[in-house]
């Protein structure tokens, strides 16, 4: 499940890959971008912000030809549930240009198919380092196996001389000036935990804000910090003994600082790791959690069964009747009855 450290290390792989590079082509699969051209800019960065990935590019080198404008432009991409950017190296990209383009010739002279083409004519890719598998690093692209997302799945395409950095599954695919990135995209966010400015106070005030929110909530609303996800909502509540419908406010000032930096001290912990842990030490072969995912299994810290609950993400308060027309954001949590039982 993408949260703020799989955003980071998206980031950190499209960084090693684009920054510095001139783009080839690109290829947006969204409506409003459709006909957009982004060659010839030059990738200038690759920014995580929460949980939203920037990918900015410089200005235009030939304005008049590109319906993108000159100024430099961010391109903006959200991972949600199930997107994720690859990298694929295009392996010999020239001399397989040159080897096809001399099969070709030959093939239609001759009546044959050219030896050496990847499946359907496509571009043999080799992958480079990513968030997932080496067993994926070696999918190639035209396999369209092992994540089940397949071509069909593709939102964007940035090609530079060496590599394609492909979105699949992405999601809210935007084009902004970058001096518009605050007010259009990621202004209303709060202090990314992962960020260079991280602000503890700041996101603390903000949680106090609303002290009649279940902790459980606030801390999954992104304008009151950036990056926590379902994963470390359970993880963090689990391990300073919270109960998720706690509201805010019934919080000790030390208590809602625990939880705060234990959140900036876990996604700092894990920003690197292929896998999450949260237990002590890395993992190997799966993730290790203390509660999520554990439901109906012993609490390992009491052996209390760990219960299975649902908690509404867009609640306003946990005394608020919701109006009953309106859209709940039901997430599943785990939580042990006996060590979370306070607050509420």
């Amino acid at each position: 499940m993408p949260e703020g450290d799989s955003v980071y290390r998206q980031c950190k792989m499209l960084r090693a890959a684009l920054k510095g590079q001139v783009l080839d082509s690109s290829d947006l699969r969204v409506p409003a971008l459709a006909t957009t051209d982004l060659s010839g800019r030059t990738v200038v960065d690759v920014v995580p912000r929460g949980k939203h990935i920037l990918i900015r590019l410089s200005a235009a080198p030939d304005a008049s030809e590109l319906k993108s404008g000159a100024e430099p432009l961010t391109l903006h991409s959200h991972l949600m549930m199930d997107g994720t950017w690859r990298v694929f190296e295009r392996a010999g990209a020239a001399q397989d240009g040159a080897e096809r383009a001399s099969g070709a010739r030959a093939a239609s002279s001759s009546g044959t198919a050219p030896a050496g083409r990847g499946r359907r004519g496509r571009q043999p890719y080799r992958r480079s380092a990513s968030v997932r598998s080496r067993a994926e690093a070696r999918t190639p692209l035209s396999a369209d196996v092992s994540v089940g997302q397949g071509s069909h799945t593709i939102r964007a395409i940035l090609r530079t001389a060496t590599v394609d950095a492909i979105g699949y599954d992405v999601k809210d695919v935007r084009l902004v000036p970058t001096r518009l990135e605050d007010q259009e995209l990621v202004g209303f966010l709060g202090p990314d935990i992962l960020g260079p400015d991280w602000d503890l106070d700041e996101a603390l005030r903000r949680l106090r804000a609303q002290p009649d929110r279940a902790i459980g909530t606030a801390l999954m609303d992104q304008r009151n910090l950036a990056g926590i996800g379902n994963v470390y909502r359970v993880e963090v509540l689990f391990m300073t003994r919270t109960n998720p419908w706690a509201p805010v406010g019934s919080l000790p000032d030390g208590k809602l600082t625990e939880i705060v930096t234990l959140a900036h001290k876990l996604l700092n912990l894990n920003r690197d790791r292929p896998l999450r842990s949260t237990v002590g030490h890395p993992a190997t072969g799966r993730p290790l959690f203390w509660a999520y995912g554990h439901y109906d299994q012993p609490c390992r810290r009491c052996g209390t069964r760990l219960k299975r609950g649902e908690i509404d993400d867009a609640a306003p308060s946990v005394t608020e009747a919701r109006d009953p027309s309106a859209v709940q954001h039901l997430r599943q949590i785990a939580w042990c009855p006996a060590c979370q039982s306070g607050g509420v």
